[in-house]
């Protein structure tokens, strides 16, 4: 492993502070111009911001393994790995940490519970859920986040998944937990009582595996327990359950924050909007969406690239590396900027300016790329879509609380407003 006094780009990197996600662009824009890649003192991590070599990363797995994608910043104490292995916590890497041959036989297997015609039979229920959240808002002023964005994503993907819902607050509250034990930076004492809520999280996954194994339904933990069809060599109720986990967190946690971070910027871009794509200083994304909601979908893949909740990824070096002028050893890890990528001016002309009108928006990062795609981006993108859609028919007069400061989460993968007030 590299050492903190040798490196070349610690003095950049010292100032850079991984965690604070209140507002990285412009810390993250200086860096694109002057050090592309530099070492983060702070979490022991190499920084990659550029968009062509982060795709470069996750085309080459030969040379960078996903193995340190779901990996602690600070490392599990011994009280914590003890705790672990009392409560029989036992994931296994399947999906995002996980590498081949492995990650492809249970990849192949979870891209089925996703396809386009399953995702689409699952649109009713979808804006069903939607039109009922919408309805149950309260009278305004609202936090849309505690009242809509933060439970939605979670209702939807139980029902999919075949999860009951009035489990949804326990698993959100397990979820969060689980984010800030693994991307964030605990103290020992907060380390303990957070491992103290992942065990229960664990049991109850494993539990609700082997009770769709018993008695599978029309859901998707159901479908993958029929296709396992009692072979553990085709994929295990233990990897089931490890799959389970992984969506139960990244399922959820992740569209709430982007729908969050979209509403924010629909209903007031924080810079100014393209003069070729708006007449007028007061003619809000908002109003543009309820005059012409066929662009939703093409809003929605702007605001992935403007502002993507998940906003950095990790990768670990399997071999010297050359990376940005960076001379990086093996066995390094990297953190790979997802929302500097999706601003970089080498791509995107005016990286800074929400435009509708970008022709190469299949080129944002927001759900990753290569073999390690994001798996749920069809059912995200179609929850996204049908949510923003009820909310302009039935709310076309949203718009944002004026004045409100907006705080972030401390982790260094995931960000959206923890609150955003709005009226109407």
């Amino acid at each position: 492993m590299q050492t903190r006094t040798a490196c070349p780009h610690h003095d950049f990197g010292a100032g850079f502070d991984p965690l604070d996600l209140r507002d990285p662009f412009p810390a993250l824009a200086q860096a694109q111009q002057e050090r592309t890649v530099f070492y983060s003192p702070a979490i022991d991590y190499w920084v990659v911001t550029r968009h062509a070599d982060i795709k470069a990363i996750f085309r080459d797995h030969h040379r960078y393994s996903a193995a340190n994608t779901i990996t602690p910043i600070v490392p599990f104490s011994e009280a914590v790995k003890q705790l672990l292995a009392d409560g029989d916590y036992s994931p296994e890497p399947v999906l995002s940490n996980n590498v081949p041959p492995s990650h492809t036989r249970i990849r192949s297997l979870v891209n089925r519970l996703f396809t386009p015609r399953r995702m689409k039979s699952f649109a009713p229920i979808i804006r069903q859920i939607a039109q009922e959240a919408v309805a149950q808002l309260p009278a305004p002023p609202v936090d849309i986040v505690s009242a809509l964005t933060y439970t939605f994503p979670a209702q939807v993907l139980f029902a999919v998944l075949g999860v009951p819902e009035v489990d949804v607050p326990q698993v959100k509250a397990w979820a969060g937990e689980r984010i800030k034990l693994y991307y964030g930076r605990p103290s020992p004492a907060e380390q303990l009582e957070m491992t103290a809520d992942l065990v229960p999280f664990w049991r109850y996954v494993v539990a609700l595996v082997a009770e769709k194994a018993q008695a599978p339904g029309d859901d998707l933990i159901s479908d993958l327990v029929r296709m396992r069809n009692d072979d553990d060599n085709i994929i295990s109720l233990n990897e089931i359950a490890s799959c389970m986990i992984t969506l139960l967190v990244a399922g959820h946690e992740t569209t709430t924050a982007q729908l969050s971070n979209a509403l924010l910027h629909l209903l007031n871009p924080p810079r100014a909007q393209a003069a070729e794509d708006y007449a007028g200083v007061d003619h809000s994304l908002w109003q543009t969406l309820c005059e012409e909601p066929a662009l939703v979908p093409q809003a929605l893949e702007e605001m992935m690239r403007y502002d993507p909740s998940v906003c950095a990824w990790r990768r670990l070096t399997l071999a010297p590396s050359t990376i940005g002028g960076a001379h990086i050893p093996a066995g390094a890890n990297l953190l790979l900027m997802l929302h500097a990528a999706n601003r970089d001016p080498a791509l995107f002309p005016e990286p800074d300016v929400i435009s509708l009108t970008r022709d190469n928006l299949k080129e944002q990062l927001a759900f990753g790329y290569g073999i390690h795609y994001c798996v749920g981006a069809p059912l995200a993108r179609l929850e996204m879509r049908i949510l923003l859609e009820t909310l302009l028919e039935e709310l076309p007069a949203l718009r944002l609380v004026a004045g409100q400061e907006l705080d972030y989460p401390r982790n260094i993968s995931f960000r959206g407003p923890l609150s955003l007030w709005v009226r109407w």
